[in-house]
C-alpha cells in the first residue's frame, strides 16, 4: 500500500459481524458499534485492559485493508493493537499491528515551544481532545482475506474512567493506479445558523454547529476496470449515505490526521471517457460526525 496516495475504504464489514469480548455497560453495549449513528456509543464498565477489548467475527472471509475506531474518548497517551486472523476461531494469524499510539501527531515541531511537554511528539494532551475529531486508524499495508479481528485498547489512566466508541470500521481499501490529480480541495462544511433580531442594528444570534471536513478531487487516469469496477461501484454501493474512509496518507504524520476522515459522498459525478483507454471521475466527500 502506497503512502501519500489517495485511499478510499469501503464497505464497512462490521455491519454483518458478530461482536464479543470485553466488558460493556448494559445500556451502552458493544453492539452499538453496529449502529452507523456515531452518537450511539458503546461504553466499557472500566478501563481494565480485559474490559477494553473486543473481537469482530465476520460471517465469511472478507478483504480487509484498514481497521478504524471513530468518535472515541480514548486518552492522548493510550495505545491500541489490532490482530487479524484468517479463521473465525482466531488460531491462524494474518497480521499484527503491534502496540501503537491511538492519537497520531497533530502538531509540527515549529508550532510548539521548546518548553511544551509534546515538543518532540506533536501529540495532543487530554485537555485538547475535544478540539479534534477522534479517529484511530491501522492500515494493514497489504490487504488480508480474513474472518476475525481482535482489537485491544490500553488506556488505564483515561480520566473518564471508561472507554467509549461510536463506530468501528473494517473494510477493504482502494488505491487507484494513478494518484488523484493536482487540485485536491480540502475545506469545511460549517452549518452554523443565524437568527436576526428585529432591532435597528439587526443583531445576529448564532447557533454554532460542528464543522465537517470536506474533500473534492478528481481521478483523471483510471483504467476501464478501475472506472467501472471501483469508481462506479463506490457510487452504486455506498450511494449518498454509506460510509467511506478517506485518507491521503496511510502512515501517520502531522498532516495525516487532517486528511483522514470517515465521510459520505455528497454528490456523484458521471464516469467520463475523455480519450482512448482513459476514464475520469470526480469525487466529493463530507465528514460524518
Amino acid at each position: 500500500m502506497k503512502n501519500r496516495w489517495v485511499t478510499l475504504c469501503w464497505p464497512n464489514h462490521i455491519d454483518a459481524a458478530t461482536l464479543s469480548g470485553g466488558s460493556w455497560e448494559t445500556e451502552l453495549p458493544l453492539d452499538q458499534l453496529l449502529n452507523p449513528v456515531m452518537a450511539d456509543q458503546a461504553r466499557t464498565v472500566d478501563t481494565d485492559p480485559a474490559s477494553t477489548q473486543f473481537v469482530v467475527t465476520l460471517p465469511q472471509s472478507r478483504a480487509i485493508g484498514v481497521v478504524a475506531l471513530a468518535k472515541h474518548n480514548i486518552s492522548a497517551t493510550a495505545e491500541w493493537r489490532v490482530r487479524v486472523y484468517f479463521d473465525a476461531a482466531g488460531t491462524d494469524l494474518a497480521w499484527d499491528s503491534g502496540w501503537g499510539q491511538v492519537w497520531p501527531a497533530v502538531y509540527a515541531t515549529a508550532e510548539l515551544e521548546w518548553e511544551f511537554d509534546n515538543f518532540w511528539t506533536g501529540i495532543i494532551d487530554d485537555d485538547e481532545r475535544s478540539d479534534f475529531t477522534a479517529l484511530a486508524t491501522w492500515f494493514l499495508g497489504d490487504t488480508q482475506i480474513a474472518r476475525r479481528i481482535h482489537v485491544e485498547i490500553n488506556d488505564p489512566s483515561n480520566p473518564d474512567g471508561y472507554v467509549s466508541l461510536g463506530r468501528c470500521l473494517i473494510s477493504d481499501t482502494w488505491q487507484p493506479e494513478y494518484n488523484a490529480a493536482y487540485g485536491i480541495a480540502y475545506g469545511y462544511d460549517i452549518g452554523t445558523e443565524f437568527e436576526t433580531a428585529g432591532d435597528p442594528g439587526m443583531t445576529e444570534y448564532a447557533d454554532p454547529k460542528t464543522p465537517k471536513r470536506t474533500v473534492t478531487f478528481t481521478l483523471k487516469h483510471l483504467s476501464q476496470e478501475e472506472g467501472f469496477r471501483r469508481s462506479l461501484a463506490l457510487q452504486r454501493k455506498q450511494g449518498l449515505h454509506g460510509e467511506v474512509l478517506y485518507a491521503e496518507s496511510t502512515e501517520p504524520d502531522q498532516s495525516s490526521f487532517a486528511t483522514t476522515f470517515i465521510g459520505r459522498q455528497v454528490s456523484v459525478d458521471p464516469l467520463e471517457h475523455p480519450y482512448f483507454a482513459n476514464y475520469s471521475n470526480s469525487i466529493s466527500l463530507k465528514e460524518i460526525l
